[in-house]
This record gives C-alpha cells, structure tokens and sequence, in this order.
C-alpha cells in the first residue's frame, strides 16, 4: 500500500535536503486535544484536566519520576549482556535536536496518562536510516486495523492527512484497553470524577471571591420597608466594607437603634473541605499515586522507615508498568533494537540507597566466597575512575638536569 507524501524535511546530521520521506516534521504539531464524550456526559480536554491541581500533580509526579530513570540500550553476548553502542544508544541519549532523553520520555509519560495512547515518529535521513525520533500528538492521529497491520492516519493540522505503517510510527499504549488497538484515555473515562473536582475547584474560587460574609446582621427597626433608597445605601456600605474574602468575618457597624443576628456557614459550605480532600484522594486513586505524594492526607502516620517503603511501592506499582509498556514497545521495534538489542530503564538511579547501605550491600557483593561483583564493577557503579593497574611496570620519569648531560 503506498503511502502518501509530504513536503520535504532536513537532516538534522548533514543539514541538507533529503529525499521526500513517508512522515515529515511536519506532522509533529502539538495543538489542544477536545475528548470526546457520550451525550449529556462533561466534556474535559487534556489541557482542561491538567488545569486542575490534582490531575497536574499526578501526572507531574509520574512524568518527572520517569524522565529521571536513564534508559539504556544493551545487547545479549555469550559472556552476558553489556551496554551498547551505535545508532541506537546515540538516539536515546538525543532524540531530537534540542530534545534530551529526558524530555522525550516525560512527555511519553503524559501522553500515555492523559490520551492512553503515545506515537512516536520515527524520521530517516537520505540513507533510509531513523534519524530522529519525535512524539506525535495523541489528536493528530488515527490507528485503524487493515489486514491484520496497524495502519496510522496522521493529521498534520492543515487539512491534509497522511496514512502510516509500523515502520514510520511505533505506537506504544496503555495495558487497558477495549479493542487491543488503542489505550484507554483516563482523562477520558473517569471525566465524571474529574469534573467533579474541576467544579470543587471552581465552587472554591467564587466562594473566596463572593460567597465571603459577616459573622453577623444589623437590622434598624425604624426604616420603613419601602424606603428603598436608605435600604440601598445599607446595602452598598456593607457589601463595600464586607464583601470579598479580605474582609470575612469583619463585624458590621451601624449607629442608631439596631438589632444584631449572628451568622452561621451553611452545612454545604462546611463540608467543603471534607469534599476536597476526597476529591483529591479520587483523583490519586485514578492515577494509582499515593496520596502523600500530591501533598494528600493518606490517613497514615509515615516515618523515615515507611517513607521508604512507600517510595519502594510507588515505583513497583505506579511507576514501572509505565516503563515496562516502553521497554517493551521500543524492543519490539526492528528499526530501533534490530538483533540481540533491548532496552531497560535503570531504576536503581531512583531508589540509590543512602551511603551506609550501599557500603554494606557492597561489602557482601565483593566477598570472596559468596559475592557477585568485583572491585572494577563496585568502583564503575559508584561513578568513580577505574584503578591502576597494580601489575603493569612503573615508569620512573627521567630528570630533566640528566637528560641535559647526557645530551
């Protein structure tokens, strides 16, 4: 099936023209994404969610956690696996010009928390060979079925739309899905959820703006009920001395012959709090974060020891699905890892223990009966230069005063 072509694109490695290729840089745009929604259900883009505190929270937190765990090429050999090299290791280390590792594995992350979906487009140079890798964003394209091959129809924002095969876009998804093709959106199925703490935010901002009263009422018996014009006056004092969230709770003063009625919140206005905080730990739950990681009361007493244990449970059960999904996307990919190549990402760069446990870890690894490291490797973890070769002849410099005389 051919494949429609799009303008030309550069090489970011010569900087020259290249020949026309099946996806151009120009379908990389990143515009705003509307989620479609059921009749009569809230409709909630992604930018809309990420607007509420929660969501952002959420998503930061899986985002940054990932974005800081390295992810390393290697390859299998008889004597083990080793880190390797070439045009692999140099893509994941720079992707894109201008784009690190980093960013592109963060930005995967939200896409897949947000859409349930990441398309990575992979751009070649005049050789045929991928030269850089670029998200495409989750609204631009369309995976369909076609005997039994994906097909990807991408949107370039313009108009025109191109279609797409396996060898142009690795699609990487969510593990829950409805029809094995495409994730599924949390944003997108839990918007009921979300909406509601979209609302509590926005209940929460016109009520410090507006719904701020006085502790109490004045009442002047002697005013006439249709004497409209001194009950206007009362009216614009106390909503000019009174009103807004600067002055809650101020005690309004007037002279004459007045009858004081102290004031109270209504139930629902007192509940508000208890509202938020469930509303925040739903949010976490959707997300599967804990809630002490958004700043949420867990309900639970945490130490320095179950610190670390809930760090241990974040990683194992939050965040390493995520990374499992994209190890394995990007393996499978023959452009990307083609024979014995895999990639894994490195967790121990985010649980590196303090120093005295690894000093102990590092004890029995090295013992001489039952370890499984040597001093080469301890010193190669712990980023520090390798050791001299204590076997190799020492070279004594020659004076310079004897190398004149003997001249």
């Amino acid at each position: 099936m051919a494949l429609r072509l799009l303008p030309r694109w550069t090489s970011r490695s010569r900087g020259e023209p290249v020949e026309d290729r099946a996806l151009p840089q120009a379908a990389v745009p990143s515009p705003p994404s509307l989620l479609a929604a059921a009749p009569g259900s809230p409709v909630l883009t992604a930018e809309a969610a990420l607007r509420i505190g929660d969501v952002w929270a959420c998503v930061r937190v899986l985002a940054d956690a990932a974005a800081s765990v390295p992810l390393i090429a290697y390859r299998h050999t008889d004597a083990g696996r080793v880190r390797a090299g070439g045009r692999t290791a140099e893509l994941l280390d720079r992707p894109a010009p201008a784009t690190t590792q980093a960013g592109l594995i963060g930005q995967a992350i939200a896409h897949l928390n947000l859409y349930g979906n990441c398309y990575i487009g992979k751009f070649r140079d005049r050789d045929g060979r991928v030269d850089t890798l670029g998200l495409l964003h989750p609204d631009r394209v369309t995976p369909e079925l076609r005997a039994g091959q994906p097909v990807y129809t991408v949107n370039d924002g313009r108009g025109r739309q191109s279609e797409h095969g396996v060898d142009d876009v690795l699609h990487v998804r969510a593990p829950l899905s409805l029809d094995g093709l495409a994730g599924l959106s949390p944003i997108r199925q839990c918007r009921v959820a979300l909406g509601l703490a979209d609302g509590l935010a926005e209940h929460a901002a016109a009520f410090f703006r507006n719904g701020a009263r006085p502790s109490g009422v004045l009442s002047v018996p002697g005013i006439a009920g249709n004497d409209t014009t001194v009950m206007q006056a009362l009216r614009d004092q106390l909503t000019e001395t009174h009103a807004g969230a600067r002055n809650a709770h101020k005690v309004a003063v007037l002279s004459g012959e007045l009858t004081w009625t102290a004031l109270s919140g209504p139930l629902d206005d007192l509940q508000f709090v208890e509202q938020r905080r469930l509303s925040t730990a739903d949010v976490a739950r959707i997300f599967r974060i804990p809630p002490w990681m958004v700043g949420a009361d867990s309900g639970d007493s945490l130490t320095y020891s179950n610190t670390e244990q809930q760090a241990l449970s974040f990683v194992t059960y939050s965040l390493r699905p995520w990374l499992v999904v994209l190890e394995q996307a990007i393996t499978a990919d023959a452009d990307l890892c083609p024979g014995g190549l895999y990639v894994e990402f490195l967790l121990d760069a985010l649980l590196r223990a303090d120093s005295k446990t690894r000093a102990d870890v590092y004890t029995q690894a090295l013992n001489a009966e039952t370890g499984w490291l040597t001093r080469a490797e301890v010193r190669r973890l712990e980023n520090l230069p390798a050791e001299p070769d204590q076997t190799a002849p020492v070279v004594e410099p020659i004076p310079i005063r004897a190398t004149q005389e003997t001249a």
